[in-house]
């Protein structure tokens, strides 16, 4: 028998002579949950098998078992957390937002926006009712807090399963992840996100680093020294190293789109372990002060006094046209706030393509690099552009690779 394939629903399932139901049921289980099935499982999922259920299989291999959610989902949203993109960080805020809205079915593309975040919850405690009692799996955490990662530290140190909808709980950001409503923009208004990408710099790592992790490019990637650059800050020297041909030729590349799109951020600063937005503290002549809405450090450096100054937190998007266009982003083309960029960011087709290119490398523990990878990443690019469903996409590349 000579490999082939057969089109399943949205996927593309490979089978062949070394490929049989028993196989694929241990690879369908390893592939989603990270362990390996006994003896029982194994025979539970070939009779699924056989009976051509592969996505029954998938959806119930999910549920039934903790390892999809606190090893393969954590394991997959962690580096997109932290700049050294490791799966070794602790879980937080941002990490438990896309693990629950993953969980939970809904409209994944929230996540750049949305007035929503997870929390454990249980029975409060504690001589100062701070902390929450989980009965039934006897782990106590810490509640929510602004300044510190404790809450979510302690449920991934007591082994809380992140699928169960008991104790991890949807809920808002008001009064949790800050006190200004206008700052709230889901996973950029999120402790975790601040922690990584506010701290130093200009909050240019806020995009350098979404596009990294959620369009799988690099800024060098997007850099068109065709975008005119009125929207590039002062703090970027026009003639580096005495030639203003490097900026010409290389740094306007990069800054035009970056520093246009990047406004969205100005309000925003991470100090003292917490996220500060649009109210910041400054000593001046020895005199506390606080400034704002723009976080100081955006105007700091004074490079190049014709620069851009920022005054606002409005945007741009100037990759619309020219090389960039196939990134298919929304419609949008200008805002105010992260939550504005968030909406736009949502409808952008490239956020598609490299979700399902991840997923699909995690799953199926290769790199796309046949012509039927490709066309399988395609498929499941447009499936979840139509159901917006974080969990079918890993489900279409369990199923579509179980057979390898």
């Amino acid at each position: 028998m000579t490999k082939g394939f057969f089109v399943l629903g949205l996927a593309t399932v490979s089978t062949s002579a070394l490929s049989n139901e028993r196989d694929q049921a241990k690879t369908l289980y390893s592939s989603l949950t990270g362990g390996t099935a006994n003896k029982d499982t194994a025979d539970k999922y070939e009779g699924y098998m056989r009976d051509k259920k592969y996505r029954e299989a998938a959806k119930e291999i999910i549920e039934a078992n903790e390892g999809f959610y606190n090893v393969t989902l954590k394991n997959f949203f962690t580096p997109m957390t932290n700049e050294d993109g490791t799966q070794f960080a602790p879980l937080n805020d941002m990490t438990a937002l896309l693990i629950g809205a993953t969980r939970d079915d809904i409209d994944f593309f929230r996540v750049f926006w949305d007035n929503i975040m997870y929390q454990f919850d249980g029975t409060l405690t504690g001589a100062n009712r701070d902390k929450y009692y989980l009965e039934d799996l006897d782990v106590t955490v810490p509640k929510y807090n602004r300044t510190k990662n404790e809450m979510y530290e302690a449920a991934e140190n007591g082994l809380v399963p992140l699928g169960n909808k008991k104790y991890f709980k949807q809920t808002q950001q008001n009064t949790y992840t800050t006190l200004d409503p206008a700052a709230i923009a889901g996973m950029f208004s999120t402790r975790g996100f601040a922690a990584a990408y506010y701290p130093d710099g200009t909050n240019r790592a806020a995009f350098a680093y979404f596009a990294q992790n959620f369009l799988c490019k690099d800024m060098a990637e997007l850099s068109d020294t065709s975008i005119p650059d009125f929207r590039v800050r002062r703090d970027v020297d026009r003639s580096p190293g005495g030639s203003s041909d490097t900026y010409k030729t290389y740094c306007v590349g990069c800054h035009a789109g970056q520093d246009a799109l990047g406004g969205a951020f100005a309000y925003y600063d991470y100090v003292d372990g917490r996220m500060v937005y649009g109210a910041h503290d400054v000593v001046i002549d020895g005199r506390a002060e606080v400034v704002g809405p723009v976080a100081p450090k955006i105007n700091a450096n004074n490079m190049f006094p014709d620069g851009k100054i920022t005054t606002s937190d409005s945007w741009i998007n100037l990759w619309t046209t020219g090389q960039n266009e196939y990134i298919g982003w929304g419609s949008q083309q200008n805002g105010n706030g992260a939550k504005d960029l968030g909406k736009m960011l949502a409808e952008t087709k490239q956020v598609r393509t490299c979700l399902s290119q991840k997923v699909f490398e995690t799953v199926c523990h290769r790199s796309p690099t046949s012509d039927t990878d490709k066309s399988i990443i395609q498929s499941m690019a447009k499936q979840f552009d139509k159901d917006r469903n974080m969990k079918n996409v890993f489900i279409n590349a369990a199923v579509a690779c179980m057979g390898e």
